[in-house]
């Protein structure tokens, strides 16, 4: 089995060798894209998740937290009484903006002489979102203030000093945030791209025939095509993190090995699904119409350009069956973060058994193609 299944690996690479143009542009366009999409589209950023620390436990401040609620923006999902429980929250991305109201805020807020300070920790790897809920944050306390102010018949509303504290991104570098994505975008477009290419290739050429009658049994076809998309995937994904790093200077404060073993299953659920493709496509150009279809569809539930959170109810249920949007939150969690992987293992066993399925329903297809 192991030596046919080399044959067939040893086949797809010369065919790569011979056809340059095919090779040329799965080695070069993926680089020049990562390098030319400096921008991504966000738009209908609302209700991202907020914790909140209360330590005054006033009218006040109950006041402070649903004027936060209130806002389109935020949705305050979290009130804990541990500030180890907050940074949990915010370092697990279950939260996106922290608020700490310090003991003794109420009190204070009488004083003209002084300003009780209202802390705002935020969530800024992703750049877009991060500026939004710092805005909308910003705006309902300075909203209280202004009517606490009136009340008390003050002229200047500064009774609320709030600082903010910008984690993971401090200087809310919107290439830390988009590079991440798109490195994991384009590799997921080239393994699609190679593997959806494997039998509609052979089918158009009128090889396919030929592998048919062979010895070759449909585990093995699967592996013999699926193995080379794989390998190309996780060479591209290799150059295209390097640039990441030397050349955009994208932080990297996780483990690189975390990270690439990750990527393995990611690469297995895109192989499987470009082999589902491939074996339903009869031309090559077919099969290219399917995953530009394919890849719409991901983008749109992945993540990469509105935020789950702000989806439907629907879409964001559909979204959980979509292994580009687990791998853009691990991928982004790990280079921005240095998220260990026993905060990820929703996403990653996610991940393994969207792999599973979809490298059986791979199988499956191929099979049926030589029946």
């Amino acid at each position: 089995m192991l030596r046919r299944v080399h044959n067939l690996i040893v086949k797809e690479v010369i065919h790569f060798r011979r056809d340059w143009v095919l090779t040329l542009f799965i080695l070069l366009v993926p680089a020049l894209q990562l390098i030319l999409m400096t921008r991504s589209i966000e738009q209908g950023i609302a209700h991202q998740p907020v914790v909140i620390l209360d330590q005054d436990h006033s009218r006040l401040s109950r006041r402070l937290v649903t004027a936060l609620d209130n806002t389109e923006e935020l949705w305050v999902r979290f009130q804990v009484q541990d500030p180890d429980k907050m940074r949990y929250l915010l370092d697990s991305g279950q939260a996106k903006l922290a608020v700490l109201i310090p003991a003794g805020f109420a009190r204070g807020v009488g004083d003209p002489r002084t300003s009780q300070q209202v802390q705002l920790i935020v969530d800024g790897t992703n750049v877009v979102v991060a500026s939004t809920i710092m805005g909308a944050a910003s705006g309902a306390i300075s909203q209280v203030a202004a009517q606490l102010a009136s009340a008390l018949g003050l002229i200047v509303p500064e009774l609320v000093d709030f600082r903010t504290n910008i984690r993971f991104n401090p200087t809310l570098d919107y290439r830390a945030y988009s590079m991440p994505a798109q490195l994991g975008f384009i590799t997921y477009q080239v393994a699609l791209v190679v593997a959806a290419l494997g039998l509609a290739r052979e089918r158009e050429l009128g090889t396919l025939e030929q592998l048919m009658v062979s010895p070759l049994r449909p585990a093995e076809l699967t592996l013999g095509k699926g193995v080379p998309a794989a390998v190309i995937g996780g060479l591209n994904f290799a150059v295209m993190w390097a640039i990441s790093l030397t050349i955009f200077d994208v932080p990297m404060n996780g483990s690189p090995l975390l990270l690439a073993l990750l990527t393995v299953p990611f690469l297995t659920a895109v192989v499987g699904w470009g082999l589902v493709l491939s074996a339903i496509s009869r031309t090559q150009q077919q099969a290219i119409l399917f995953v530009f279809v394919q890849a719409m569809v991901e983008i749109t539930l992945s993540g990469f350009l509105v935020p789950v959170e702000s989806m439907p109810p629907l879409l964001q249920t559909l979204s959980h069956f979509v292994p580009l949007r687990h791998y853009l939150v691990i991928i982004r969690s790990i280079m921005l973060k240095g998220t260990p992987l026993s905060d990820l293992w929703p996403h990653v066993a996610a991940l393994v058994a969207l792999s599973l399925v979809t490298g059986l329903v791979g199988l499956r297809s191929v099979a049926r193609r030589m029946e």
